[in-house]
């Protein structure tokens, strides 16, 4: 009987040991991530990323509806690495946040790119909200708002930008019929999310500070990141306000204010 009990026990020890294997070292993946799975946010640049970029090519890659829960699935240990925008990670991992044990892999990151707001193409908001930015910056507005979510040093204060084409149809007057602004987002820290039933955030307060001088109301609608042109083109939002990248293709596809935050695509894995 004792034998059959020590035979049981040395069991239990060999399986628990065979579930407990330890995590690899976050810097790891700095060298490579072959084998590792990967997981960004569908139709985002972390995307783009992953399935396009040679370093990703030996790795395994799942999109998810949001950066957030490309955080959820590396915190629960179901992916080991998730591509973000690097200011997702600013206030939303480590210390005293949801996802305290998850770090930036430091010496790899990805993309240097710039954020705008996306109207439909040939609208004419969009040389207005030039306007009203190039205001916000001088007035110190932009530095206020991007100091409360530690976004400051990323905005860019003096960009430069082509000049816009508008069509004859005026997307600034249907909007102040309207009197609102409706604007697609998703939600993810710090740009826009919900803090005891409110929503905060970057993009929020810069927004409603732009719908005030264009005189109308900011009312935020949830999108679905992949669909976010065709949301806009038929006219279910008024433009897209939450990070978005500004690329080449978006450019033709639609009507881009000057560039106001930089950013950059970073790995996330637990530390």
């Amino acid at each position: 009987m004792k034998k059959l009990l020590c035979m049981a026990l040395a069991l239990v020890m060999i399986l628990s040991f065979a579930g407990c294997e330890k995590a690899k070292p976050a810097g790891d993946y700095a060298k490579s991530v072959d084998n590792a799975l990967i997981v960004a946010e569908a139709g985002s640049a972390g995307e783009e990323l992953a399935t396009g970029n040679e370093y990703f090519k030996n790795a395994k890659f799942t999109a998810v509806d949001s950066m957030a829960k490309a955080l959820m699935e590396v915190k629960a240990g179901t992916a080991d690495v998730a591509i973000v925008d690097y200011v997702t990670s600013i206030g939303s991992i480590g210390e005293g946040t949801e996802f305290e044990d998850l770090v930036v892999v430091e010496g790899k990151d990805f993309n240097p790119e710039e954020y705008g707001v996306a109207f439909r193409k040939g609208s004419d908001i969009t040389p207005e909200v030039n306007k009203i930015i190039a205001e916000l910056m001088a007035d110190g507005t932009m530095d206020k708002i991007g100091k409360e979510y530690k976004l400051d040093e990323l905005l860019i204060k003096d960009p430069m930008h082509d000049d816009v084409e508008v069509s004859a149809e005026s997307d600034l007057e249907y909007v102040k019929e309207k009197g609102e602004l409706i604007i697609g987002i998703t939600y993810f820290a710090p740009m826009n999310y919900e803090k005891d039933g409110e929503l905060i955030g970057f993009e929020t307060e810069f927004a409603k500070a732009v719908c005030e001088k264009l005189g109308v109301e900011a009312k935020f609608v949830e999108i679905n990141w992949d669909t976010k042109e065709i949301e806009l083109n038929s006219k279910t939002i008024d433009c897209i306000w939450n990070g978005m990248t500004i690329t080449p293709e978006r450019k033709e596809n639609m009507s881009i204010t000057v560039p106001y935050m930089n950013n950059k695509q970073v790995m996330v894995a637990k530390g």
